[in-house]
């Protein structure tokens, strides 16, 4: 049995690692020079820039792929602060609860408020086709938690829209406390005694430290490989290949597509065109990253926490920021701080896409007035884009959901953030579970 994996973000080169721990052959295409896709750390002028993900939250899986790969000495866990996240509220930054029991404690919320949230046991569960997260949070909370606390937290993680994106997609575990426990608070308390705060981290050397880590052990990465096409012969997939000027073609039993779903869509159009078509749907907004120094002493804000949102009622040129100086060390020299700020999203998308220079001024002149800056320009200042950034779990996700499941039966795969979730965790894990589906397959393919 071959298996032919096309992306080495990080869930192709987590499915190769797994794959061939098992000892089934693969090969991993990448049309790039450098692996982790979005996952990649930028080192310039003595700073260390996250382009992708910022940190990371620790899981099985991943404490197990760390300690195989012999990266323990490499971790660089945040602050101890790092729990404390602030939103903007009328102007100024206020500490967002820590944790669903220390919301009554808060003054972020209004008494009002808080006795509308102690009313959601009272009311019944409902089953809404197609229920957004706005529409959920806003019939069991109210409108205050859906304006000050969902749609900051999901522009955070998702760079989504909470009126767009669907709760049984984007937070079905919230959904299903609601069906089993009647109530979100009910459920939260059933699960507080095991609940524990997952661990944030990072790498010394930076994000790209754990792709290029898996790329290093695997023996079949072919880096600067880029598919040019996929066909079906034989109950085999043809994959044809594009490196150096040549030109090669292979088959392969089973096929996983590891890509955004643009790019994955691009090479379906003559082997799956109705996947091609529902990968086409889904949205991924552009989102721009800003990176921006300054002085300490020239930064009147104290900022001890991870970073702050921004609710869209307010009205920001930016997302957010994260307290990129405060949360993990040797990110920039210690006299200094350094914003990573996000612009863009689904919510703020035309800011995204605002000239680069432009950009980073209106960038400066937010966080000059937002943390009490007295510096003219900033130290440094650098910013990154990309024109697809987060896959929405919105109502158009559905149909590629739902036709991915079907094409299982055909030998084809996805490992990718669309389906396994978008976080790093959620991609290494589903990669995991993918390389031992594909495993059950080995008896009947064995001789194919």
């Amino acid at each position: 049995m071959r298996v032919a994996i096309i992306g080495a973000g990080i869930s192709g080169l987590a499915l190769a690692y797994y794959l061939q721990k098992l000892g089934i052959a693969y090969d991993l295409f990448e049309a790039d020079a450098q692996v982790g896709g979005t996952m990649r750390t930028l080192k310039t002028n003595g700073y260390i820039l996250e382009l992708g993900p910022n940190s990371l939250q620790t899981c099985t899986e991943l404490k197990e792929l760390i300690r195989e790969l012999k990266l323990e000495h490499e971790v660089l866990p945040a602050a101890p602060l790092d729990h404390q996240r602030y939103v903007l509220r009328d102007g100024e930054y206020h500490q967002l609860p820590t944790s669903p029991f220390s919301l009554l404690s808060n003054n972020f919320f209004s008494w009002k408020t808080k006795y509308r949230i102690l009313q959601e046991k009272d009311i019944p569960p409902a089953d809404i086709d197609y229920e957004t997260v706005s529409q959920f949070f806003e019939r069991r909370f109210g409108k205050d938690i859906v304006a000050y606390g969902v749609n900051p937290v999901i522009n955070g993680i998702y760079a989504g829209d909470p009126n767009q994106l669907l709760i049984h997609k984007a937070i079905p575990q919230l959904k299903a406390m609601e069906k089993k426990y009647g109530s979100v608070l009910r459920g939260l308390v059933h699960y507080k005694d095991s609940y524990h705060r997952q661990e944030v981290f990072s790498f010394v050397e930076g994000m790209s430290t754990l792709p290029n880590a898996i790329a290093g052990k695997l023996v079949s990465l072919h880096t600067q490989h880029r598919v040019e096409m996929i066909t079906r012969a034989h109950g085999k997939y043809v994959v044809s290949c594009a490196s150096s000027g040549d030109y090669d073609t292979e088959e392969y039993n089973i096929l996983v597509l590891a890509l955004p779903a643009h790019q994955a869509s691009d090479l379906l159009h003559f082997t799956f065109p109705g996947m091609a078509a529902a990968l086409q749907n889904i949205n991924y907004p552009p989102m721009a990253m800003v990176y921006t120094v300054y002085n300490r002493h020239d930064v009147g804000h104290h900022l001890k926490g991870f970073g702050a949102l921004h609710p869209k009622v307010e009205d920001t040129f930016a997302a957010g920021s994260i307290w990129t100086s405060s949360v993990f060390d040797g990110r920039c020299r210690p006299h200094e701080v350094m914003f990573t700020t996000f612009v863009g999203g689904s919510q703020y998308a035309q800011n995204a896409m605002v000239e680069r220079t432009l950009q980073m001024r209106k960038v400066h002149e937010e966080l000059r007035r937002l943390y009490n800056i007295n510096a003219d320009k900033p130290i440094f200042q650098h910013a990154h884009l990309w024109e697809h950034s987060i896959p929405q779990y919105d109502l158009y996700i559905e149909d590629a959901h739902d036709i991915a499941k079907t094409l299982e039966k055909d030998g084809l795969f996805i490992s990718a953030n669309w389906q396994a979730g978008v976080s790093v965790p959620n991609c290494i894990k589903h990669a995991k579970e993918l390389a031992h589906k594909i495993n059950l397959k080995r008896p009947s393919l064995v001789n194919s």
